[in-house]
């Protein structure tokens, strides 16, 4: 989430991002960072598209704070692209956002997130 975080808020490379972000002893983290964060990134305009076709009437994709728009992204790509089952994604979706964003900021990932 760091990585997608940091992609749409600066105008870092992904390499730079990667730096930033990767402890180079958690090889088995790495992959997974890389791979989920690249593929999001290249299919970026349609997890958006799908992302803003689900939101509630009462939200604008635009409106979203970075962070959100970040775990959306990243659960759209897994849901999408990924065979992990869906609740699991929710669920880690759900308990990176009580770290980082508001009580209501939950709510809207899981209900999004439940439309795709």
């Amino acid at each position: 989430m760091n990585c997608l975080y940091q992609y749409l808020l600066t105008e870092k490379t992904i390499e730079d991002i990667f730096d930033d972000n990767l402890d180079v002893d958690d090889k088995k983290s790495i992959s997974f960072i890389v791979e989920t964060t690249v593929n999001t990134i290249e299919h970026i305009e349609e997890l958006e598209d799908l992302i803003k076709e689900n939101l509630t009437k009462d939200w604008d994709y635009e409106r979203l704070g970075f962070v959100e728009r970040a775990l959306l992204l990243m659960g759209a790509y897994e849901i999408r692209y990924t065979d992990t089952d869906k609740p699991v994604i929710i669920n880690e979706i759900i308990e990176i956002a009580k770290v980082y964003c508001d009580e209501e900021a939950s709510g809207l990932l899981n209900g999004v997130l439940d439309k795709l």
